[in-house]
């Protein structure tokens, strides 16, 4: 065979090897940053820690937060997010006036319902409660999942709506695993000063390594060079880059304190990431880690010790 016809030969086989991978990857991409259905996803991994911590908390709690949520002060409202996409937002507001204001933010693949449990409690205190569903997720607009690094955007913008109506407002941030990591993303960049504690559970320490992570240990994928392809394709369709989704940059630059909080049997985050975060923040803070609680279902497992700690926390940073 001559050396010419052998050249193009190799380059028709890795033209054709490199057209499989990007396809692979592009269906990673919509698999895991694409708008849709993740329950596939979730079976991947074992969660049954996670789902008899839920079935238990509806046999506890379930029938009051049904009746809070008919009953109590609500309204629901669509807000522009950064870029004009339609954040959906439950509010539920106090009979008589208050300053305090609270942000729960859900996670990847949920919506806001799934945070009714954070949500009553801080009703039950006195915040105002406001609840959205991220962008990509629930009855919001928008096609790719941001992973925290679209929705502190969005964060921001309803901050200022808040503050807009109340220039007195004292804002905290309140988000569980991709919400845990946007609160932080969020509390970061404070412009307007309203924002004054965070409470970030269970995020990951950047969004490239928890991808990274999810396909070696729960699909047995050597992750790079697929994590870095991914990169490329979500800067080039979703806008952001997963590299630059960093909570663990970006907590060094909060300025209120921060409760980290982390549950010790997570298979989805890995407990080192809430000590890398730890690690990093400058500001006043602390950490609470939950002993058998699976991923974002601390406050289920230890109902009493998670809110002890959060409103001491809380009234401690007022």
């Amino acid at each position: 065979m001559k050396t010419g016809t052998k050249v193009i030969l190799s380059a028709a086989v890795i033209s054709a090897a490199a057209a499989e991978l990007y396809s692979e990857v592009n269906y990673i991409f919509k698999l895991v940053i694409g708008r849709g259905d993740k329950l596939g996803l979730s079976k991947c991994a074992d969660l049954s820690l996670e789902e008899k911590a839920i079935k238990e908390e509806d046999k506890y709690e379930g029938e009051n937060i049904r009746y809070w949520k008919e009953y109590a002060r609500h309204t629901q409202c669509y807000v522009k997010g950064y870029d004009e996409t339609a954040i959906f937002c439950k509010v539920y507001l106090q009979k008589k006036y208050t300053n305090r204001w609270v942000l729960v933010v859900h996670g990847y693949g949920g919506n806001g319902d799934i945070m009714d449990y954070a949500s009553k409690k801080y009703y039950d205190k006195g915040y105002n409660v406001v609840i959205p569903d991220l962008r990509g997720h629930g009855k919001s607009q928008g096609k790719f999942i941001g992973m925290g690094s679209l929705d502190k955007k969005d964060i921001e913008k309803i901050t200022e709506l808040i503050v807009k109506g109340d220039k007195n407002a004292e804002i905290i941030l309140h988000g569980v695993s991709m919400g845990g990591a946007a609160v932080i993303m969020a509390a970061a960049e404070n412009k307007a000063g309203n924002i004054k504690a965070v409470i970030s559970d269970c995020s990951f320490d950047r969004a490239d390594n928890i991808i990274a992570y999810q396909i070696g240990h729960n699909f047995h994928i050597l992750p790079y060079p697929i994590v870095s392809l991914l990169d490329i394709i979500c800067r080039h369709k979703a806008g952001y880059s997963l590299k630059k989704a960093s909570p663990v940059k970006d907590v060094a630059k909060i300025n209120v304190p921060v409760l980290f909080i982390h549950g010790d049997k997570d298979s989805l985050v890995p407990i080192e990431m809430v000590y890398r975060l730890y690690k990093k923040a400058l500001c006043k803070k602390d950490i609470f880690i939950c002993r058998n609680a699976g991923h974002g279902v601390s406050a289920l497992v230890d109902r009493r010790g998670y809110w002890n700690k959060v409103f001491d926390f809380l009234d401690k940073a007022a």
